[in-house]
């Protein structure tokens, strides 16, 4: 019965959001309809040598990028802060693995055969840049002034978020890719990750153990809604939350967070721990089969 209860308290609040802001703003179907032509297009196309495993991860990548940038999540992450972080977390430490992984090996070996490309990726996908760009480019990002300019700056907004969703890609490229320069060994990868895991820590301290609130922006009566294709301005929050106070607010963004990082970074070492020992131990039986047929 509280199972029931919860799910009409959600649509409840759906409803609301619906009917304070409009469908379009809640639901965004501009990108709704992109998202889908980009799954069609992949079913059709460019699922080709890729797992079923690898092709359900992009399918839950794509749907997780909508949901996060195009449905309620990115309404509601500018009136709470917990709920902005739990947006930023699908959009970089969730999206760019899952759909990188369902990508076919050709698109990274054709790819790199492009000379444009190619000179971009050398840089950005390069392993130690592209942890640098990304980790200190989120941090910067959540600097309250700088925070609060892209908040208030529809055109700041985007920029920020169109740099931070291609060092997001460019973060995971060396985990995925390959070929080329830039192909890490299984071991590597692991070193990689759990780096990773370490440089996005202090930004999230600083938040969680915080004494007071940073970000004033979400005290304010007006809130500047930035939406995938236009912007919007509105002077009510959807309803109110009297248990939540703006510190705990931020201090659960902080945890939000390091948690989803926790549980990302987690399953890719997993996941490369377990194709590396599969493969050593692929190869161990190989090197086998010449002494057993004696």
């Amino acid at each position: 019965m509280d199972f029931i209860k919860e799910g009409a308290e959600i649509w409840m609040d759906l409803g609301l959001l619906i009917e304070a802001y409009g469908f379009r703003t809640v639901f965004s179907p501009e990108l709704a309809v992109m998202t889908l032509l980009l799954a069609l297009f992949y079913w059709k196309y460019g699922r080709e040598d890729v797992s079923g495993l690898g092709s359900a991860g992009f399918a839950l990548g794509i749907f997780l990028f909508y949901f996060a940038l195009g449905g309620p999540l990115n309404l509601l992450g500018h009136f709470w802060f917990s709920i902005h972080m739990l947006q930023q977390s699908i959009l970089y430490l969730v999206v760019p693995p899952l759909i990188l992984a369902g990508l076919p090996a050709k698109f990274y070996s054709r790819t790199l055969q492009i000379p444009v490309v190619r000179s971009v990726i050398a840089v950005g996908g390069n392993p130690i840049v592209a942890l640098l760009l990304f980790n200190g480019l989120f941090s910067f990002y959540h600097v309250p002034v700088i925070f609060e300019a892209a908040m208030s700056n529809y055109a700041l907004h985007n920029m920020l978020h169109i740099l931070l969703l291609v060092t997001a890609f460019g973060l995971w490229w060396p985990v995925y890719c390959l070929a080329g320069r830039q192909m890490l060994s299984p071991l590597k990868k692991i070193g990689y990750i759990f780096l990773n895991g370490l440089m996005l820590t202090p930004a999230c301290g600083l938040i969680i153990f915080a004494n007071e609130p940073l970000y004033a922006i979400y005290t304010g009566d007006t809130h500047l809604l930035c939406l995938p294709f236009y912007s919007l301005t509105v002077n009510q929050k959807p309803f109110e939350l009297p248990w939540l106070t703006q510190l705990a607010d931020q201090q659960l963004g902080g945890v939000v967070m390091k948690i989803v990082q926790e549980i990302s970074y987690g399953i890719m070492l997993g996941y490369v721990f377990f194709q590396w020992f599969r493969k050593e131990n692929a190869d161990d039986q190989d090197d086998r089969l010449p002494e057993a047929a004696i």
